[in-house]
């Protein structure tokens, strides 16, 4: 059968993926993928299963079944490894604008938004902005005061930031990186309420 699925019957393919669905289903059981689906980690373990038979060299003597396994394994660990990457951290931990802000109140973030043409609605916006920098002051260091308001504020690029500051790239970084989850926290807070 493993012959015939590698030779491109897709009969064979899908009876073999059915026939180790068990095993797909018993590796992924261990790993545990955020904000995602179940459903997501065994799709990964099917592709796994195509990429084993293809691969897979009959003259050695390991077993299919045991090659079968690493390979799974290792894809999806190379998932977890991708989806949880700090790169996509922004793309994780999203959240739509379209999102109504709590279940009682069916009004979207989007909604909230002021309107450029109204000054009223400028004006508050800005206070709001003010008033939140100013709370995220309060709980930052000298160090991510400073980068804050080169970085974010006045958008200069990392590598400018770091020369100006005299900073190692990966201490600018550092506070980058602790300035948004301080970020996060603040926001989580006041969606909160």
């Amino acid at each position: 059968m493993l012959e015939a699925a590698r030779s491109g019957n897709k009969d064979a393919l899908n009876e073999l993926i059915l026939y180790y669905e068990p095993e797909i289903r018993m590796i992924a059981a261990k790993y545990y993928l955020p904000r995602a689906d179940y459903e997501d980690l065994l799709q990964e373990g099917r592709i796994a299963i195509y990429r084993a038979i293809m691969s897979y060299d009959q003259d050695t003597t390991i077993p299919f079944l045991h090659f079968l396994r690493m390979v799974i394994k290792r894809k999806l660990i190379d998932s977890l490894r991708k989806y949880t990457r700090q790169k996509h951290t922004n793309l994780n931990e999203a959240f739509s604008l379209n999102n109504a802000i709590s279940e009682s109140d069916e009004t979207s973030f989007l909604e909230l938004l002021p309107n450029a043409e109204d000054p009223a609605s400028m004006v508050i916006a800005n206070d709001e902005v003010n008033s939140m920098i100013n709370d995220l002051n309060k709980n930052m260091s000298n160090l991510e005061r400073l980068v804050f308001e080169h970085y974010f504020i006045q958008g200069f690029k990392q590598r400018e930031v770091s020369k100006n500051l005299g900073l190692h790239p990966k201490s600018l970084d550092n506070a980058i990186q602790r300035i948004r989850h301080k970020t996060a926290l603040y926001r989580s807070r006041k969606v909160a309420g």
